[in-house]
């Protein structure tokens, strides 16, 4: 089952925020490495939009990118939102504000 992909607003924002950070922080060579796991992660949600955790409100999911980032998805028949790139090291209480 491959679906259509689109992103939000504010997940175009909070990737490019990470990323940024990553490039400061560590390197370019870094970020690109980020890029890439992004990547692949949304090609398997292409593949596979249930293969990843629900999360507590229905139909969103979310992948798990690296240990301190997550992407919240959310389902509509053959369509996939990207909501937003999630700092897994924030207040998860937070993260309902950060999608809607």
């Amino acid at each position: 089952m491959i679906v259509e992909i689109y992103w939000t607003n504010k997940a175009e924002q909070s990737l490019e925020n990470i990323v940024e950070y990553i490039k400061i922080e560590w390197s370019e060579k870094s970020a690109i490495k980020f890029i890439k796991k992004v990547d692949d992660i949304i090609n398997s949600i292409k593949q596979n939009p249930f293969a990843f955790q629900m999360s507590d409100s229905e139909n969103i999911r979310r992948a798990v990118i690296t240990k301190q980032t997550s992407l919240y998805y959310e389902i509509f028949e053959d369509k996939i939102y990207l909501l937003t790139f999630w700092d897994n090291r924030k207040n998860p209480k937070k993260i309902k504000s950060d999608i809607y």
